[in-house]
């Protein structure tokens, strides 16, 4: 039967390998003593002496043995390739008594066995020349090749060896002439192959020494190694494995080697293995040669873990041999199952978030639509005196600022969802421009500092894009200038690039700038820098202008430098349109339906304030109106009274709004639905449109909202307060700049304008209209300006008249 060297991890530090000489191991299943056969060309004795030629030293750390173990299988196979690992680990490895420095030699080492050598060699010859046929100087010239044990050259002992030939030569020669002289010549000839010899022995050990010392390397390598090595043959025997692989599976290297490797993988992987080396051997079929995969490694209690294998092949004594590389993934899938949990409850956590905002919105937007509802009503209520109403005005702005914020909150919910959309339409940037230019040149005149806009924009700059959100950006780039600048100017510019369909926008202040440590973090919802503290604001405005301009397709940069301002500039492509359908001219106040147009209406909502609000602002409009608390009161009206148009609103006890549309089509019924719901998000609308609504108006709504979708759905006429007010006298015709005001009445009618302080402007107008005709012209226009609470209208006609 075969023999192999098999490693055994044992002893302390005091343990020693045993040398490869004849002797007596028991095989690991314990059957009888078998002669272990040492590596070929090893010598076994030194010349001369009986003692072993490798001998056990002790080691600085524990080494593995060698102890013979016998093949599982009744077949030659071929001997693993492992010796003694400590070979060549340190410095202090014996060979006769004395040092083995060629694997590492120092200069004194070598200069010690060149002097030696060269002094044998003297010996030997002076032996020679002066003893009868030279037979003294015999031991002599065997011993010159023995300091080749201690020379770093690889051809040492030959040429020890040829230098003792020569010298046994020359030595010879003194004594040819002598009668007796070829009695010498069989001595010589044995000196000289007994020197050959020596050297041949010499350097076989030196290059199994140096063999030995490259695998102790390349062992201590692989045992050093994290992950598990092992070696199997063609046949799915383990040769071999190291000691990460020996933790890994719970097994010594006794237990596995001479064992199929299947030992170490559960069903159905240990089936799958012999089928695979079949296929292998017959057909020679790659399936995991070469690459990594995951399998389930099993270990000696039984227990199953994930491993990731990956083998190589190589040739060895004509037949396969196969290395594979074994690592533990346990900690690797515990990680990834942790970081999958978190995952989920990260997007758990942000669904949460969602319908939380989804949710508080929707509950902000029902109480904010009953204040702006009847706010609305009121304003639009003549009876309702001057001082109250503008209370109501107030209470309408207050209302419309909270609903602003709502919209961020709710913009920025969208940007982290990634549900922002974008709705095109085409604008005249020209009109978007100067109706920025009359909302903020007012707030730049309230606080003392410059306002100019530069637009580059040929002709009527009509282009198509999302004007709402560009005017959000444009609006929030422009209040943070007007907020943190207090002297200087704020400068709006807008450009094209030749025929490009790219629009430049640049927004400039000469306010306090932006400090570099802040300048990247004011991109962040709810941070904001010293100054935004103390100017106040949600610090979300940025965070939402960053990524709209980013949707749009655009790239937002800033330049800033403390002390002297920041400009925001960015690009976005808006190209040309045909012509602008942005937005409609301002109206004139609705008091109700046109002569001869009637309608009949439904309301449905199980909040009594927004049924009341809604359905008595249609009764002012002319309106037949009949109000359902839910979904199913709303069917029997709807079957009972056939109306043009219900309102209904989408979240309600019972039946909703949804359930509602579907039971009024189901009936063939034709009339226009429209869904009234808090909900805040795009794509919520886009689905109520899809499920057969003919129009989605949003909580809180404004008045001009429904007779929009009026007029759209059922073609409704109106009557406007301009038109009839009865016994109202004709504005005389005027023009604010050929007007003159003196300088101080102007500069208190300004002032008051820009703090809406409207008492005061009321009075002051009545200043106004004494001074002549054409001031009683400005006056009355004002005050019809005044009514409206257009203030942004009132500074720029005052911007029109000139004053001395």
């Amino acid at each position: 039967m075969a023999m192999g060297w098999e490693v055994e991890r044992g002893g302390g530090e005091d343990s020693a390998w045993t040398a490869p000489t004849p002797c007596r191991a028991r095989s690991p299943a314990g059957g009888r003593r078998r002669p272990v056969v040492p590596a070929a060309g090893a010598p076994a004795t030194a010349a001369g002496g009986g003692a072993p030629l490798w001998r056990a030293t002790r080691a600085a750390r524990p080494h593995p043995t060698l102890r013979a173990t016998p093949s599982p299988r009744k077949r030659r196979l071929p001997r693993p390739f492992v010796l003694p690992p400590h070979f060549g680990h340190e410095r202090t490895d014996r060979c006769c008594g004395g040092a083995m420095p060629f694997i590492h030699p120092s200069r004194s080492q070598t200069t010690v066995a060149t002097l030696l050598a060269a002094a044998l060699a003297a010996t030997g010859l002076l032996l020679d020349l002066t003893t009868p046929n030279g037979e003294a100087g015999g031991g002599v010239y065997v011993a010159l090749v023995i300091p080749a044990l201690w020379l770093p050259w690889r051809a040492a002992p030959v040429v020890l060896a040829t230098l003792g030939t020569l010298l046994i030569g020359v030595g010879y020669l003194p004594h040819a002439a002598a009668p007796s002289a070829w009695l010498a010549l069989p001595s010589r000839g044995l000196v000289v192959a007994t020197v050959w010899i020596v050297a041949v022995a010499i350097g076989q050990y030196r290059r199994a020494v140096i063999r030995a010392s490259r695998v102790g390397h390349l062992r201590a390598l692989i045992d050093a190694t994290a992950d598990g090595v092992i070696m199997i043959d063609g046949r799915g025997t383990v040769q071999e494995l190291n000691r990460a692989c020996e933790q890994l599976f719970g097994y010594p290297a006794a237990e596995v080697v001479g064992h199929n490797v299947a030992m170490l993988m559960p069903s159905p992987y240990r089936e799958e293995h012999d089928g695979y080396l079949a296929r292998y051997r017959a057909t020679g079929e790659r399936r995991v040669i070469g690459r990594g995969r995951t399998v389930v490694g099993r270990r000696k209690d039984g227990s199953t873990f994930p491993v990731q294998l990956a083998v190589g092949e190589a040739r060895h004594a004509g037949e396969a041999i196969f290395v594979g590389t074994v690592r533990d993934l346990t900690e690797r899938e515990v990680t990834a199952h942790t970081l999958r949990e978190a995952k989920e409850a990260a997007e758990a956590a942000n669904r949460a978030k969602s319908q939380f905002l989804a949710n508080m919105t929707h509950e902000l937007r029902t109480p904010l639509n009953a204040i702006l509802g009847y706010a609305q009503i009121m304003d639009h209520d003549a009876t309702v005196p001057a001082a109250h109403r503008r209370a109501v005005r107030a209470i309408l702005n207050a209302g419309n600022h909270l609903m602003e914020l709502i919209n961020e909150i709710l913009d920025l919910s969208k940007i982290e969802a990634g549900a922002m959309e974008l709705h095109p339409s085409d604008f005249s940037v020209a009109e978007l421009v100067e109706g920025l230019a009359d909302l903020f040149e007012g707030r730049c005149a309230e606080k003392g500092i410059g306002w100019r806009v530069e637009n580059r924009v040929a002709g009527a700059g009509v282009v198509r894009g999302d004007r709402g959100k560009l005017r959000q950006v444009l609006i929030n780039f422009l209040g943070n200038a007007v907020k943190f600048t207090d002297r200087g100017e704020v400068v709006l510019r807008v450009g094209r690039d030749g025929d490009s369909d790219a629009v430049h926008f640049a927004v400039e202040d000469s306010g306090a700038g932006i400090a570099p440590a802040a300048r990247a973090a004011i991109f962040e919802p709810f941070i904001q820098a010293e100054a935004g503290r103390d100017k106040g604001g949600t610090g979300l405005g940025l965070a939402i202008a960053k990524h709209q301009v980013e949707i749009m397709g655009g790239r937002l940069e800033l330049d800033t430098e403390v002390g002297r301002g920041s400009c925001f500039t960015f690009s976005l492509p808006l190209p040309r349109a045909v012509a602008a359908t942005g937005g409609d001219p301002p109206a004139a106040r609705v008091v109700g339906l046109a002569p001869g147009c009637t309608m009949d209406a439904v309301v449905a909502d199980d909040v009594a304030d927004n049924r009341e609000i809604l359905s008595q602002m249609l009764t002012t409009l002319g309106v037949s109106v009949r109000t359902a608390t839910d979904g199913r009161a709303a069917l029997a009206l709807v079957a009972e009274r056939r109306p043009d148009i219900c309102f209904l609103d989408i979240r309600m006890v019972g039946m909703g709004g949804v359930e509602a549309l579907a039971a009024i089509r189901a009936g063939s019924n034709t009339t226009v639905c429209v869904a009234v719901t808090a909900a805040g998000l795009v794509h919520e609308s886009e689905a109520l449109r899809a499920a057969g609504f003919d129009e989605v108006i949003r909580k809180p709504f404004h008045f001009e909202q429904i007779y929009a979708c009026l007029a759209r759905h059922l073609g409704a006429r109106f009557r406007y307060a301009d038109d009839l007010a009865p016994g109202a006298a004709a504005e005389v015709a005027f023009d604010p700049a050929a007007l003159s005001l003196a300088a101080p009445l102007y500069d208190r009618l300004q002032a008051a304008a820009r703090l809406n302080a409207f008492t005061e402007v009321e009075a002051l107008l009545a200043e106004v209209a004494a001074t002549s005709a054409a001031g009683s012209a400005l006056a009355s226009h004002l005050r019809t300006l005044l009514d409206r609470y257009d203030s942004d209208a009132l500074l720029a006609t005052l911007s029109r008249v000139t004053h001395d």
